[in-house]
Parts: C-alpha cells; sequence; structure tokens
C-alpha cells in the first residue's frame, strides 16, 4: 500500500507496537479492506488522510494494518539487481511493489499437517472434487509451452503473449493443471528469491467451471509442496488488502497471513 508506509512508520516511532495476528474475514480484516478500497493509489498520505477525517471508523482499519506482524526477508544482491524493474502479469504488477500488508504463505512441509482440521474442509474437498475429476498438476520445464498452455486458457489475451521470458539472472517456475484429456485448465508462475518467492500470476479457464476451479485449488496446492521441497519458506501474493473478495476468500482457504515486509539486501562477500 504505497504511502502508508511513512504514516505507519511514523506511528511506529512514537509508540511500542503490539503485533498481532489478522483473520480473514473478520471485522477488522473488513475495515482494513475498506481502508485501502476507498484510499485514493494517487493521491498519497493526503488522500488517506482526507478519508479518515472524513469517516474515523476507518481509523480501526489503519490501525488493525499498523499492528500486522513483521517478516524479515533477505534477497541476494544478484537477485534483486536481476529483478529490478521487472513486471508480470496483466496488470503489470512490480515484484516489489510494496512491503507493507502483504498477503503471505508460510509454505507448508507436511501434507497431512497442511490439509488438516476444521479450516481447510472447504480446500480438502476442492481437492477431492479436481482428483475425482481426473485433474492432474505439475512444473512446466519451458516458458514456450506454459505460454502456448496460457494461451488456451485465456484465448484471446494479448498480454499473455507479452509475458517475456525470464532474463540471465531471474529464476521463475511454471505451473499447469489439465484436466482427464490433458486440456489446460489453469496456470500459475512464480519467481524465486532464494527463502521466498513471489506468486505473480494464476488464473484459470472462466467458461470451465467448477472443475477449472476445484483446478487452481490443486494447481495451488502442488506449487506450494513444489516451491517448499526446493527450500523457498514463504510464498507472497501482493497487497493482501486489495485484493477482491473472491481472491480474499481464495487465499484465506489456502492459509495465508497478511503480514508487513522487511526486506534485507545481502552485498556478495568481499573476496
Amino acid at each position: 500500500m504505497p504511502g502508508l508506509g511513512w504514516l505507519v512508520q511514523g506511528c511506529a516511532a512514537r509508540a511500542p507496537v503490539q503485533r498481532r495476528d489478522l483473520c480473514y474475514g473478520s471485522s477488522q480484516f473488513l475495515a482494513a479492506t475498506d481502508l485501502a478500497h476507498r484510499w485514493p493509489r494517487h493521491r498519497g498520505v493526503s488522500g488517506l488522510m482526507g478519508n479518515l477525517v472524513r469517516d474515523p471508523a476507518l481509523i480501526r482499519g489503519l490501525a488493525a494494518i499498523w499492528r500486522l506482524p513483521v517478516i524479515d526477508l533477505r534477497v541476494r544482491r544478484a537477485d534483486a539487481d536481476a529483478w529490478s524493474g521487472a513486471y508480470f502479469g496483466p496488470a503489470g504488477r512490480s515484484i516489489f511493489s510494496g512491503q507493507l500488508a502483504q498477503a503471505v504463505l508460510e509454505l507448508p512441509t507436511v501434507e497431512e499437517h497442511y490439509l488438516a482440521g476444521r479450516a481447510k474442509q472447504a480446500l480438502r474437498t476442492n481437492l477431492r472434487h479436481a482428483r475425482d475429476h481426473g485433474v492432474t498438476s505439475g512444473r512446466i520445464s519451458t516458458h514456450e509451452a506454459w505460454l502456448e498452455a496460457a494461451g488456451v486458457i485465456v484465448q484471446g489475451a494479448a498480454w499473455v503473449r507479452r509475458m517475456a521470458k525470464p532474463e540471465a539472472g531471474q529464476q521463475v517456475s511454471y505451473y499447469l493443471a489439465r484436466d482427464a484429456h490433458e486440456t489446460p485448465l489453469a496456470f500459475a508462475g512464480s519467481a524465486i528469491f532464494g527463502q521466498f518467492a513471489v506468486l505473480f500470476i494464476m488464473l484459470n479457464d472462466p467458461d470451465r467451471r467448477p472443475i477449472a476451479s476445484w483446478a487452481r485449488y490443486q494447481l495451488h496446492t502442488y506449487l506450494a509442496f513444489d516451491l517448499s521441497r526446493s527450500g523457498v519458506k514463504y510464498l507472497l501474493v501482493g497487497s493482501a488488502f486489495r485484493q477482491t473478495a473472491g481472491n480474499q476468500y481464495f487465499q484465506h482457504l489456502l492459509g495465508y497471513r497478511p503480514r508487513h515486509l522487511r526486506l534485507e539486501v545481502i552485498e556478495p562477500s568481499a573476496t
């Protein structure tokens, strides 16, 4: 949430912050979402302050964002330089577009633990539907094959052809879910930075619901474990509060949590 960092950090400098988790769908989460959607991006902090004056109830949302836990992440200078200014997906979102109030998933290592409990009942149901309908998910080895499959899913979308092949030093993983006849249903891509990765795109075929929706849950679960096995600890997907209600629900079922990020760039050791 650009601009909000100045206000949050200014408040934090004046008083100790008691960090608190924020559950999707809670009253505080909804207040923070309302604040994010009503705050004009182009007007910065002045626009935010204007909204707070007109509707003091939005202060609850600001307080909820202020108290979010912080995750410390380290990124190598080589990775930061390789990805600097990189843009992905239909919205053209930058990999490093904001470090406040991000949706973050601590990647699971054991499937039985990840899928256990009442909170994961809906996820287990969606995965079962996908499996019963012959959906399979996997990693795609080449950028070209991934783009071709993406073109089948989002037919006629010109932005698909503009998703450039990664340059030297950029590490990307590509994923695809298919139906029982090997027809693409959903695709995803993540940029990898050592201990964390950014899910820069995930889309399913809008004309093949509900099977394509079930495929998206299976695909995400597959990539979460695939990245975890590769040593990635956290998966980031952008602002937790600027998402649509549907995407927030999707993130909630998968176990994402709103977090602030504190990035440290690791310089190469002197020789």
